[in-house]
């Protein structure tokens, strides 16, 4: 299977008590329906090549960097102000300057994860490109609402 990551908007209240309480934030997730409206924040096994390429290209973003850890476990909190912050530089940051650090024989021999960089049979650049329009809308999206995102990582 693998490990995978995906973001989900929440309001800052909801944010707020999810943080506070693990009986509010497990009966939260577990009736936790996206608006129609909402981008898809899923990132499938993406995760690791992006944030290499992030990390790479000096943008300042760690998908991991998650200062609130909720009271259960696989879940971080993003605040409405990380949250701005982060898509204020990815809507700076186009695909083609991470593709610019793109190097599936380097990225294997970091073992940057998933490891398929070194496979000459899939596209490890246009995998990483969907997804990062993904990322990439999910964070604009919730930014323009003023809220905050669940970080899901199983």
């Amino acid at each position: 299977m693998g490990a995978v990551m995906s973001f989900m908007q929440v309001s800052t209240a909801e944010l707020e008590m999810a943080m506070r309480h693990k009986d509010i934030a497990e009966e939260f997730l577990a009736g936790y329906e996206p608006s129609a409206d909402d981008p898809s924040g899923y990132l499938d096994k993406a995760w690791g090549g992006l944030n290499y390429l992030l990390e790479a290209a000096g943008t300042g973003v760690d998908l991991f960097f998650t200062p609130t850890p909720l009271p259960i476990g696989e879940y971080n909190a993003w605040t409405a102000e990380e949250v701005a912050r982060t898509a204020e530089i990815l809507s700076k940051t186009p695909f083609s300057k991470l593709a610019e650090h793109y190097n599936g024989v380097h990225m294997v021999e970091a073992q940057v994860y998933p490891n398929i960089w070194g496979d000459t049979r899939n596209d490890g650049l246009s995998y990483l490109r969907e997804y990062y329009t993904k990322l990439v809308a999910v964070f604009q999206h919730a930014a323009e609402h003023d809220a905050g995102l669940l970080q899901h990582f199983s």
